[in-house]
């Protein structure tokens, strides 16, 4: 169970749960999924995807990854040896800004700071990771198929961006390959698509998938939708008052915007596993798709998913998965750092 943190001597607000460090001597790794909402933080022991502890930070209230790393350890008598840290941006050296959030990751400060190396990744780099240490009650199949010993896996996420990754058998096991396929262009199928377009890239310029998949996309979803309609927007409608309205059905407009939202993410998900041949699977995480599970099953996201011309045949023999389990980020960066310790001349 979650439960409020009571000492925050800087005002900081997090959620933790505590299976519990207790009687434990095994090396300890500190974890972390920072996207551009929360950041989550976690202990994990040298098993790989075990969390030992975890807590959930709202980024706009640190004043920095610091703070909550300090809050986070607190005075526990045992430290981590290690941080992995999983970032949503380009994590390619050892300081990375985020893309969507106003943070920049000094990998070496933070290790001058606490005392241990300092790993950076990005943030679908570690959902890659942690794809294995996934159960089955973690997943929720759109179209359960029998997937190909290893062949290529892809994942991709709807959060606050869009992230994507594409997982690829080596000797080692399965190894992420880290992208920024959420910011490849937005490719309309039918004239109301054509229609969404014009609207958006009369805002943004260019459209990115990230412009539609992601909650600032919901965002402009509902707003384009309340102009088609011919309805004026009152007041800006946040991504999670839409995907709720379109849940319960008590809004029309929200329920146009999140049919159009499935039916592009279902497209754009097709056309990532046409690229990188996915008979590994296609797995939806990131944190929108496990809030909207009967909103992705209602038909439009596996119909835009199948509609491939000559390969949609093809396209029904892909396994097709929600991930439902929150922790997959920072399972990922548990199983990174474990892996990393075993390549020590990885900076």
């Amino acid at each position: 169970m979650h439960s409020p943190l009571q000492r925050h001597p800087r005002g900081l607000h997090a959620c933790r749960r505590s299976p519990g460090l207790s009687g434990t001597s095994q090396r300890l790794h500190l974890c972390a999924d920072i996207g551009g909402t929360h950041t989550r933080l976690a202990l994990a022991g040298p098993e790989g995807s075990a969390l030992l502890d975890t807590a959930r930070y709202e980024n706009r209230t640190l004043p920095d990854l610091a703070s909550a790393i300090a809050d986070f350890l607190g005075d526990r008598d045992r430290q981590p040896q290690s941080a992995c840290l999983a970032l949503a941006g380009p994590a390619d050296g050892r300081r990375v800004s985020l893309t969507n959030l106003a943070w920049e990751i000094d990998a070496d400060a933070l290790a001058a700071r606490f005392g241990f190396p300092v790993h950076l990744i990005n943030d679908f780099a570690a959902v890659g990771h942690g794809l294995d240490a996934l159960q089955a009650s973690g997943l929720h199949p759109l179209q359960a198929r029998t997937a190909l010993p290893g062949a290529p896996r892809i994942a991709l996420g709807a959060g606050t961006g869009l992230g994507v990754v594409q997982c690829v058998m080596t000797a080692q096991g399965y190894s992420p390959v880290p992208s920024e396929g959420g910011h490849i262009g937005f490719a309309p199928v039918d004239a109301a698509q054509d229609d969404l377009l014009r609207h958006l890239r009369a805002r943004h310029g260019r459209v990115s998938l990230e412009r539609i998949l992601s909650g600032p996309g919901i965002e402009d979803l509902y707003a384009y939708c309340r102009t088609a309609m011919g309805r004026p927007m009152q007041r800006a409608r946040s991504a999670a008052e839409v995907t709720a309205a379109a849940g319960t059905g008590s809004d029309a407009t929200a329920v146009w915007a999140m049919q159009l939202f499935c039916a592009i993410y279902g497209q754009s998900a097709g056309d990532l596993a046409l690229l990188t041949r996915a008979t590994g699977g296609v797995y939806l995480a990131g944190g929108i798709a496990a809030r909207v599970v009967p909103l992705l099953e209602d038909g439009r996201f596996m119909a835009g998913f199948r509609a491939k011309g000559r390969f949609s045949a093809w396209m029904h023999e892909l396994p097709v998965y929600i991930v439902t389990d929150p922790d997959l980020g920072l399972k990922g960066a548990a199983v990174a750092a474990q892996r990393l310790l075993s390549r020590p001349s990885c900076s």
